[in-house]
């Protein structure tokens, strides 16, 4: 089955995007074929894997998602744009900042099935689709992305905004369930993220309080550790995968255990 992953929090800061673009660099490591979609207007993802807003593509995820496809599917495919060449293979559906207009779109047409109509027959066989989500409570470009979605993961700072951003993501998962709209949808774990070494009292007692409250889906196993060199990958666009070193190679680890625990890769 082709697995199409989603990585959702509803709070900024949490180490979303970075997860997406590690999740990039470690299936691209593998040879996977990957789509890279991010559908934050803001196009942190974008920017990571090489795309400036003043070399957007011409067909964007806006585009996309704008497009009523009347039953056509497959229509992703048309506003693919080649990462740059430090990410070469991976194929990104850009944000730009136009892509907040479709909030507000009042369409015959499910704006929400859109992207998930686009992908259809697109993420084939040895391919994995990473949707970077906006930091938002529901609207049309979470639910589009849910709809879409095979999987999702929740990255969580061991803080107040990480247990926030949980539970609300897990609010907004299960009203896309419940509704019908992608019953078969499942969360593959609440991954702590940025998690600094030693012991702190507040790190520790969310960490307990996570785990306490959801159970096996709190996934402290598959956590991302806090290392510099992240914003300095990011900084440069480029893949962490391709950064020497026992902190890139901690951080590697940690993505493909992830990817792994998605069902990518075994």
């Amino acid at each position: 089955m082709s697995r199409v992953l989603a990585v959702y929090s509803e709070k900024g800061g949490v180490g979303k995007s970075a997860l997406s673009a590690g999740l990039v660099a470690v299936a691209r490591k593998r040879k996977l074929g990957v789509i890279a979609g991010d559908l934050d207007p803001r196009g942190t993802f974008t920017a990571e894997l090489g795309i400036s807003a003043e070399e957007a593509p011409a067909f964007s995820m806006n585009d996309l998602l704008a497009l009523d496809p009347q039953g056509e599917t497959g229509l992703a495919a048309d506003a693919f744009a080649p990462a740059s060449e430090a990410w070469s293979g991976v194929q990104v559906i850009a944000a730009e900042r136009a892509l907040a207009n479709r909030e507000t779109d009042n369409v015959a047409v499910g704006l929400e099935f859109r992207l998930r109509l686009g992908l259809k027959g697109v993420v084939g066989e040895n391919m994995v689709g990473i949707l970077d989500l906006p930091p938002r409570a529901g609207g049309k470009l979470v639910t589009s992305a849910l709809v879409a979605a095979t999987d999702v993961i929740i990255p969580a700072t061991l803080d107040e905004d990480g247990r926030i951003g949980a539970k609300e993501a897990l609010n907004t998962i299960k009203l896309v369930k419940d509704l019908g709209m992608n019953p078969d949808l499942r969360v593959v774990g609440i991954v702590p993220s940025i998690v600094p070494g030693g012991r702190s009292t507040l790190k520790d007692a969310i960490g307990e309080f996570l785990a306490d409250e959801y159970g096996s889906l709190y996934r402290d196993d598959l956590v991302i550790p806090r290392h510099s060199l992240r914003q300095q990958t990011r900084f440069a666009c480029v893949p962490i995968t391709d950064a020497p070193g026992r902190e890139a190679q901690a951080l590697t680890d940690a993505y493909d255990r992830i990817l792994i625990a998605a069902g990518v890769a075994e």
